[in-house]
């Protein structure tokens, strides 16, 4: 660090350890330097195993792990879960400066313009105030993780410091078979392909054959946050291959003279793991590219949140978009006939996300159109209570999570649709959205409604939930030989006969049924129109 001068007997340990194994060189470590020796752990995807080994040693080794602000909800869950396991007793939360955060990146988007800006402002300086206490410190980086490590060795000396790698020649199989002798805890996200895991904004998971962190930093040149020094000894990586010129017969003339080439990447080489977009990949791009420019364009803004499963995605994916705090409040239209369980999965989640929740109680039933049928009444409640959200806090934009395969009138809609003050809705006056160019530009005193999930299907909902391991409410899953495929108020929804109880059932089960998501919601069937009424007068 600068300004640091290393005492002299750090130089020993750089030769006398080197072939100590992790347990040993820990212990060494502990013992040489005692309270100027700490852990630095991101507790993320095999740092269990580590954090088993310093315990061993002593429970009161300072831990010290950076908490970005960005990081994956399921990571701060699986922090506590190991301290509490392990028994540590001095885990030390390490967070960036909040002045330089407001003055550096106060949209929370720095990471898109200047990835290695926001490593340095949300990791790298945090790190380095906390280490200036500290003649060594060990870390978790192993060879095997990626080409730019094969070159590390177990003890190093960086910045004035010894730097120990204690599980440097270790193997992914060595780690995961020392993490099931010892019955430690994995994290959430490594079944769900997520091997490398860091901040939301910058993590994707990897696919077969390649390395554990080719989903850091995807699709940039960027391989190390910073932390550590690039390994010397690796390669530069090869430039992507050039697209093959087009052979004659995929050209021809166009009869104004000009050659037109007819060539298509669909006729190029086939994409590498690393190249290729998934469909959830592509769906949960799109949807953050919306979440930001709403964002962008149109303030202020609010998310409605259903506590039901596309809205829980819906918030997973703003969180992605915003870096893990969504710069919004979250509104329930809360007409006091909810599930008991979909409430109390809204007071955990609401206080786990950290939202800015709004749960105002909607309008009586009888401010309601009394032309309506009785179920459509009660829905229609949830309309009353977003205009008067919508006029209380002057909101000029709201996120919904409708998806157009859910029914016929939301296949009408549009990514940005714009709607009366009042909320309603004229179906014939919609905007053109060719090739994914979204209007946000509308007349003072428009309204917007914004679906980020609008090209997403029921089954790709439950795909990405399975991968990310996004919490849902209980209701979803069979209980008594029935389960609730789309969520409503109590008495207008009802349950489906169902035997899946997992996530992975329930996408078996709704890969093979042919009936509709919303069956069980007691106002589609009681007139033909009354859905495409209820949306006209500003329904979700």
């Amino acid at each position: 660090m600068p300004g640091y001068t290393a005492p002299n007997d750090t130089r020993p340990a750089l030769t006398a350890w080197q072939s100590l194994s992790a347990q040993d060189l820990l212990s060494a470590a502990w013992a040489e330097y005692g309270s100027r020796f700490a852990i630095v752990s991101s507790f993320g995807g095999d740092s269990a195993v580590l954090l088993h080994l310093a315990a061993r040693v002593d429970p009161r080794i300072p831990v010290l792990t950076l908490d970005t602000e960005k990081l994956f909800p399921a990571t701060h869950r699986y922090r506590e879960t190991l301290t509490a396991q392990l028994g540590l007793t001095d885990v030390r939360l390490l967070k960036p400066d909040a002045v330089a955060i407001a003055a550096r990146d106060p949209l929370g988007m720095l990471f898109d313009q200047d990835p290695d800006a926001c490593c340095a402002l949300r990791k790298v300086d945090p790190l380095a105030r906390a280490l200036e206490g500290f003649t060594a410190w060990a870390n978790g980086r192993r060879r095997d993780q990626a080409d730019t490590r094969r070159g590390i060795a177990s003890v190093e000396q960086e910045d004035g410091r010894v730097k120990l790698s204690p599980l440097a020649n270790w193997s992914m199989d060595e780690i995961e078979a020392y993490r099931r002798a010892h019955a430690l805890p994995a994290h959430p996200l490594v079944d769900q392909g997520y091997k490398s895991i860091g901040c939301m904004s910058c993590t994707t998971p990897v696919q077969a054959g390649e390395d554990a962190r080719a989903g850091r930093w995807r699709g940039r040149e960027k391989i190390e946050c910073g932390l550590h020094s690039a390994s010397p000894t690796v390669t530069a990586f090869p430039a992507p291959n050039p697209l093959p010129a087009p052979n004659p017969s995929q050209v021809s003339n166009s009869g104004s003279g000009d050659r037109v080439s007819h060539f298509s990447l669909a006729q190029s080489s086939p994409l590498t793991a690393t190249e290729r977009l998934t469909g959830l990949d592509a769906l949960e791009a799109q949807s953050i590219f919306i979440f930001r420019e709403a964002f962008a364009r149109i303030r202020p803004l609010a998310l409605l949140w259903s506590l039901g499963k596309d809205s829980n995605v819906m918030i997973w994916l703003a969180r992605k978009a915003f870096l893990g705090e969504i710069p919004f409040p979250v509104a329930h239209l809360d007409t006091g006939l909810e599930f008991d369980e979909a409430y109390a999965f809204r007071d955990t989640y609401a206080k786990e996300w950290n939202l800015n929740l709004i749960a105002d109680s909607c309008p009586p039933i009888e401010a309601t159109d009394p032309t309506l049928p009785p179920g459509a009444r009660v829905a229609a409640r949830k309309s009353l209570g977003l205009a008067q959200t919508v006029e209380r806090y002057g909101f000029s934009g709201i996120f919904a999570g409708i998806r157009r395969d859910e029914q016929a009138t939301r296949a009408k809609e549009r990514v940005f649709s714009p709607r009366g003050l009042d909320g309603t809705w004229d179906v014939r006056d919609q905007p053109p959205e060719f090739w994914d160019q979204f209007n946000a530009d509308f007349p003072p005193g428009t309204h917007i409604r914004i679906h980020p999930l609008l090209h997403w299907t029921e089954l790709d909902i439950w795909r990405y939930i399975e991968r990310e391991g996004i919490p849902v409410c209980e209701l979803y899953f069979a209980k008594n030989g029935t389960r609730f495929r789309s969520l409503g108020e109590k008495g207008i929804t009802e349950p489906f006969p169902s035997k899946a109880s997992t996530i992975a059932e329930v996408i078996a089960e709704l890969a093979a049924t042919r009936t509709s998501e919303r069956a069980g919601r007691t106002m589609d069937h009681e007139s033909e129109d009354v859905f495409e009424r209820l949306r006209a007068g500003g329904y979700l």
